[in-house]
């Protein structure tokens, strides 16, 4: 094996600069002038209590989630075996805080790491000694992907920790790919004015504006400014979603 992988990353994964988060950065991925903007369905939809609850990003297939943009870092070094890339997938679950030091798992009750794999490697030879690693950890799991879509939404997550989320054109450079998925809460659609009010109510808008300033965004972003009690984006936003 010697294939290429990376991070989906979305929200402060990226930014935040916890010393676990940064540790996570430097040890794992490349530097941030290696990233690559990539399309992926993603919206805001989750209360977090640790954000005054505020809702953070979710990756969604709802069929009301348009594209917005999230940030893939390609990891440090090159996969030669599917030890390497279920280290690379403990390190990003220590760095969420979905695995615990003295309890090492790619799954917790709020959230869980899966895998995304490039279609053109279906043929490929080793291709199944991953996928059999894959599964083997997560057959450990009391996993339900059912947790992870709201109202009416297809899995994005199949029982084995396989992502079910489309591949788009800026993924090709990559073998496989990594991301968190987290259980949204509450389990139904939230709209712009919901997303504000919320920011508007505590004053906490340090994720959004993070988000934002760093590229990632939502197809919800420019209404959730809009509706904002504090603008401060008046000299910046140009009216589009994605920049």
């Amino acid at each position: 094996m010697e294939y290429k992988g990376g991070s989906i990353i979305i929200g402060s994964l990226l930014w935040e600069k916890t010393p676990k988060r940064e540790k996570w950065r430097k040890l794992y991925l490349k530097q941030i002038e290696n990233k690559v903007n990539v399309n992926v369905r993603i919206r805001y939809g989750r209360e977090s209590r640790t954000r005054k609850k505020t809702y953070t990003m979710i990756l969604s297939n709802h069929s009301s989630t348009d594209f917005g943009k999230a940030i893939i870092l390609p990891f440090r070094e090159t996969l030669k075996n599917a030890k390497m890339l279920d280290s690379q997938a403990f390190a990003m679950a220590g760095a969420e805080g979905i695995s615990k030091k003295n309890e090492p798992s790619l799954n917790n009750s709020w959230g869980t790491v899966g895998l995304l794999i490039n279609p053109k490697l279906e043929r490929n030879k080793n291709l199944e000694i991953v996928k059999q690693w894959w599964i083997k950890i997560y057959s450990v799991y009391d996993f339900n992907p059912s947790d992870y879509i709201i109202e009416k939404e297809s899995d994005i997550i199949d029982k084995n920790g396989f992502l079910k989320i489309e591949w788009t054109d800026e993924m090709n450079e990559f073998d496989f790919l990594i991301a968190t998925l987290t259980v949204p809460k509450p389990k139904s659609l939230l709209n712009e004015k919901i997303i504000a009010e919320k920011i508007n109510e505590t004053g906490y808008d340090e994720y959004f504006l993070n988000n934002y300033e760093n590229g990632i965004r939502t197809f919800q972003d420019e209404e959730i400014i809009n509706k904002l009690n504090k603008k401060p984006f008046d000299n910046r936003v140009d009216g589009s979603a994605i920049n």
